[in-house]
Protein backbone atom coordinates (compact mmCIF):
# COMPACT_ATOMS: atom_id res chain seq x y z
CA UNK A 1 0.00 0.00 0.00
CA UNK A 2 2.77 2.42 0.90
CA UNK A 3 4.15 2.50 -2.65
CA UNK A 4 0.82 2.95 -4.41
CA UNK A 5 1.03 6.76 -4.56
CA UNK A 6 3.58 8.25 -6.93
CA UNK A 7 5.13 11.02 -4.82
CA UNK A 8 6.98 12.66 -7.73
CA UNK A 9 4.20 12.34 -10.34
CA UNK A 10 3.49 16.10 -10.38
CA UNK A 11 6.85 16.59 -12.12
CA UNK A 12 5.97 14.18 -14.93
CA UNK A 13 4.84 15.01 -18.47
CA UNK A 14 1.43 13.45 -17.74
CA UNK A 15 0.84 15.82 -14.83
CA UNK A 16 2.03 18.80 -16.87
CA UNK A 17 -1.22 18.80 -18.85
CA UNK A 18 -3.28 18.92 -15.62
CA UNK A 19 -1.35 21.59 -13.72
CA UNK A 20 -3.14 24.50 -15.53
CA UNK A 21 -6.37 23.36 -13.81
CA UNK A 22 -4.74 24.11 -10.45
CA UNK A 23 -2.11 26.75 -11.17
CA UNK A 24 -2.09 29.85 -13.39
CA UNK A 25 1.46 30.15 -14.72
CA UNK A 26 0.93 33.69 -16.04
CA UNK A 27 -0.14 35.17 -12.72
CA UNK A 28 1.92 32.58 -10.80
CA UNK A 29 -0.97 31.97 -8.42
CA UNK A 30 -3.08 28.98 -7.45
CA UNK A 31 -6.54 28.78 -9.05
CA UNK A 32 -9.46 29.33 -6.65
CA UNK A 33 -12.60 27.20 -6.57
CA UNK A 34 -15.76 27.95 -4.59
CA UNK A 35 -17.93 25.49 -2.67
CA UNK A 36 -19.93 24.61 -5.77
CA UNK A 37 -16.98 24.66 -8.18
CA UNK A 38 -14.33 22.12 -9.09
CA UNK A 39 -11.53 21.83 -11.66
CA UNK A 40 -12.94 20.94 -15.12
CA UNK A 41 -11.02 17.69 -15.32
CA UNK A 42 -11.99 14.74 -17.54
CA UNK A 43 -14.99 12.87 -16.07
CA UNK A 44 -12.88 9.71 -15.87
CA UNK A 45 -10.93 11.22 -12.95
CA UNK A 46 -12.48 10.12 -9.67
CA UNK A 47 -12.95 12.65 -6.86
CA UNK A 48 -12.67 11.80 -3.17
CA UNK A 49 -13.41 14.17 -0.28
CA UNK A 50 -11.74 14.25 3.13
CA UNK A 51 -12.05 16.36 6.27
CA UNK A 52 -8.83 17.23 8.12
CA UNK A 53 -8.80 18.79 11.59
CA UNK A 54 -5.71 20.89 12.37
CA UNK A 55 -4.61 20.83 16.03
CA UNK A 56 -1.62 22.22 17.93
CA UNK A 57 -0.72 24.81 20.52
CA UNK A 58 -1.02 28.52 19.60
CA UNK A 59 1.83 29.95 17.55
CA UNK A 60 3.10 26.74 15.95
CA UNK A 61 1.91 27.80 12.49
CA UNK A 62 -1.39 26.01 11.81
CA UNK A 63 -2.76 28.88 9.72
CA UNK A 64 0.56 29.28 7.93
CA UNK A 65 0.54 25.60 6.93
CA UNK A 66 -2.99 25.77 5.55
CA UNK A 67 -2.24 29.00 3.66
CA UNK A 68 0.81 27.39 2.07
CA UNK A 69 -1.13 24.27 1.09
CA UNK A 70 -3.87 26.36 -0.51
CA UNK A 71 -1.54 28.77 -2.29
CA UNK A 72 -2.85 31.81 -0.41
CA UNK A 73 -0.35 34.44 0.70
CA UNK A 74 0.05 33.97 4.46
CA UNK A 75 -0.44 37.65 5.27
CA UNK A 76 -3.82 37.58 3.47
CA UNK A 77 -4.91 34.32 5.08
CA UNK A 78 -4.36 35.42 8.68
CA UNK A 79 -5.44 39.06 8.33
CA UNK A 80 -8.23 38.36 10.84
CA UNK A 81 -8.10 36.09 13.86
CA UNK A 82 -10.24 32.96 13.75
CA UNK A 83 -13.45 33.34 15.75
CA UNK A 84 -15.00 29.91 15.49
CA UNK A 85 -13.98 27.57 12.67
CA UNK A 86 -12.20 28.39 9.42
CA UNK A 87 -12.57 25.91 6.55
CA UNK A 88 -10.20 25.88 3.60
CA UNK A 89 -10.70 23.63 0.58
CA UNK A 90 -7.77 22.41 -1.48
CA UNK A 91 -8.07 20.34 -4.67
CA UNK A 92 -5.07 18.11 -5.24
CA UNK A 93 -4.42 15.55 -8.04
CA UNK A 94 -2.64 12.31 -7.08
CA UNK A 95 -1.45 9.36 -9.16
CA UNK A 96 -2.43 6.09 -7.45
CA UNK A 97 -1.19 2.97 -9.22
CA UNK A 98 -2.24 3.62 -12.83
CA UNK A 99 -4.96 6.25 -12.38
CA UNK A 100 -5.25 9.89 -11.35
CA UNK A 101 -7.49 10.66 -8.36
CA UNK A 102 -8.63 14.16 -7.41
CA UNK A 103 -8.44 14.71 -3.64
CA UNK A 104 -10.71 17.36 -2.21
CA UNK A 105 -9.11 18.23 1.11
CA UNK A 106 -11.19 20.25 3.58
CA UNK A 107 -8.93 21.71 6.26
CA UNK A 108 -10.69 22.71 9.49
CA UNK A 109 -8.79 25.19 11.64
CA UNK A 110 -9.76 26.81 14.94
CA UNK A 111 -8.20 28.31 18.06
CA UNK A 112 -8.02 27.28 21.70
CA UNK A 113 -10.00 30.39 22.65
CA UNK A 114 -12.78 29.47 20.20
CA UNK A 115 -12.95 25.94 21.64
CA UNK A 116 -13.28 27.35 25.17
CA UNK A 117 -15.75 30.06 24.14
CA UNK A 118 -18.09 27.97 21.98
CA UNK A 119 -19.06 24.49 23.15
CA UNK A 120 -20.03 23.34 19.65
CA UNK A 121 -16.65 24.04 18.00
CA UNK A 122 -14.66 20.97 19.10
CA UNK A 123 -17.49 18.45 18.50
CA UNK A 124 -18.08 19.97 15.04
CA UNK A 125 -14.40 19.68 14.14
CA UNK A 126 -14.22 16.06 15.32
CA UNK A 127 -17.47 14.94 13.67
CA UNK A 128 -16.88 12.62 10.68
CA UNK A 129 -13.22 13.67 10.52
CA UNK A 130 -10.89 11.66 8.27
CA UNK A 131 -7.53 12.86 9.58
CA UNK A 132 -6.19 14.55 12.68
CA UNK A 133 -3.26 16.78 11.73
CA UNK A 134 -1.10 17.53 14.78
CA UNK A 135 1.31 20.42 14.29
CA UNK A 136 4.45 21.41 16.17
CA UNK A 137 7.32 23.82 15.56
CA UNK A 138 10.92 22.62 15.23
CA UNK A 139 11.86 25.77 17.17
CA UNK A 140 9.60 24.88 20.14
CA UNK A 141 10.43 21.56 21.88
CA UNK A 142 7.41 21.87 24.20
CA UNK A 143 5.07 21.91 21.19
CA UNK A 144 6.76 18.70 19.97
CA UNK A 145 6.33 17.11 23.40
CA UNK A 146 2.61 17.96 23.20
CA UNK A 147 2.04 15.78 20.12
CA UNK A 148 1.52 12.41 21.90
CA UNK A 149 -1.03 14.07 24.22
CA UNK A 150 -2.83 15.66 21.27
CA UNK A 151 -2.94 12.35 19.40
CA UNK A 152 -4.23 10.49 22.46
CA UNK A 153 -6.90 13.14 23.09
CA UNK A 154 -8.37 12.33 19.67
CA UNK A 155 -8.08 8.53 19.90
CA UNK A 156 -11.73 8.02 20.88
CA UNK A 157 -13.15 9.23 17.55
CA UNK A 158 -15.21 6.38 16.09
CA UNK A 159 -14.20 7.08 12.48
CA UNK A 160 -10.62 6.13 13.36
CA UNK A 161 -9.04 9.07 11.51
CA UNK A 162 -5.57 8.91 10.04
CA UNK A 163 -2.79 10.45 12.14
CA UNK A 164 -0.82 13.17 10.36
CA UNK A 165 2.01 15.04 12.09
CA UNK A 166 3.56 18.20 10.64
CA UNK A 167 6.66 20.02 11.86
CA UNK A 168 6.86 23.71 10.91
CA UNK A 169 9.84 26.09 10.69
CA UNK A 170 12.18 23.32 9.60
CA UNK A 171 15.67 24.52 8.65
CA UNK A 172 17.72 21.74 7.06
CA UNK A 173 20.87 23.89 7.14
CA UNK A 174 20.65 24.65 10.88
CA UNK A 175 20.75 22.88 14.25
CA UNK A 176 17.24 22.94 15.69
CA UNK A 177 15.88 22.50 19.24
CA UNK A 178 13.91 19.46 18.05
CA UNK A 179 16.62 17.07 16.85
CA UNK A 180 16.58 14.43 14.12
CA UNK A 181 17.18 11.77 16.78
CA UNK A 182 14.05 12.83 18.67
CA UNK A 183 12.16 12.77 15.40
CA UNK A 184 13.27 9.22 14.54
CA UNK A 185 12.41 7.96 18.03
CA UNK A 186 8.95 9.52 17.78
CA UNK A 187 8.32 8.07 14.30
CA UNK A 188 9.40 4.60 15.44
CA UNK A 189 7.21 4.64 18.55
CA UNK A 190 4.08 6.14 16.99
CA UNK A 191 4.39 4.59 13.51
CA UNK A 192 3.88 7.90 11.75
CA UNK A 193 6.17 9.82 9.41
CA UNK A 194 6.62 13.48 10.37
CA UNK A 195 5.98 15.84 7.45
CA UNK A 196 8.45 18.71 7.47
CA UNK A 197 7.53 22.19 6.28
CA UNK A 198 10.65 24.13 5.31
CA UNK A 199 10.77 27.82 6.18
CA UNK A 200 12.14 28.64 2.74
CA UNK A 201 10.37 28.59 -0.62
CA UNK A 202 11.84 28.03 -4.06
CA UNK A 203 11.03 31.07 -6.21
CA UNK A 204 12.38 29.57 -9.44
CA UNK A 205 9.48 27.13 -9.84
CA UNK A 206 5.66 27.29 -9.41
CA UNK A 207 4.69 27.47 -5.74
CA UNK A 208 2.38 24.48 -6.24
CA UNK A 209 5.51 22.31 -6.42
CA UNK A 210 6.80 23.66 -3.10
CA UNK A 211 4.01 21.94 -1.19
CA UNK A 212 3.67 18.86 -3.44
CA UNK A 213 5.51 16.46 -1.13
CA UNK A 214 3.57 17.57 1.95
CA UNK A 215 0.15 17.32 0.26
CA UNK A 216 1.04 13.98 -1.34
CA UNK A 217 2.04 12.70 2.11
CA UNK A 218 -1.32 13.73 3.57
CA UNK A 219 -3.18 12.06 0.69
CA UNK A 220 -1.05 8.96 1.19
CA UNK A 221 -2.00 8.76 4.87
CA UNK A 222 -5.70 9.13 4.01
CA UNK A 223 -5.56 6.53 1.24
CA UNK A 224 -3.70 4.05 3.44
CA UNK A 225 -6.29 4.50 6.19
CA UNK A 226 -9.09 3.70 3.73
CA UNK A 227 -7.28 0.62 2.43
CA UNK A 228 -6.74 -0.68 5.96
CA UNK A 229 -10.44 -0.17 6.71
CA UNK A 230 -11.48 -2.02 3.54
CA UNK A 231 -9.11 -4.88 4.33
CA UNK A 232 -10.53 -5.23 7.85
CA UNK A 233 -14.10 -5.25 6.49
CA UNK A 234 -13.22 -8.03 4.05
CA UNK A 235 -11.71 -10.11 6.86
CA UNK A 236 -14.84 -9.61 8.97
CA UNK A 237 -17.05 -10.82 6.12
Amino acid sequence: MSGAINMSWLNSSEAESLIPYFYDDKSRTRRRYGLLERPSLPPSIEEVTYKIFMIGRPGVGKSSVVSRFSGIAHENYVSSEINGIRKTMVYWPVKIWDKVVLFRLNFWDTTESSIKKYSHVLPACKEKVDAICSIFSFEDPSSFNDIPYLMNSMSNIKERPANVVIGTRYKPWSTLPVTELQLKEFESKWKVKVIKVDVSKTTARPEILDCAYQLNSICKALWNRDQEFITKQIHVI
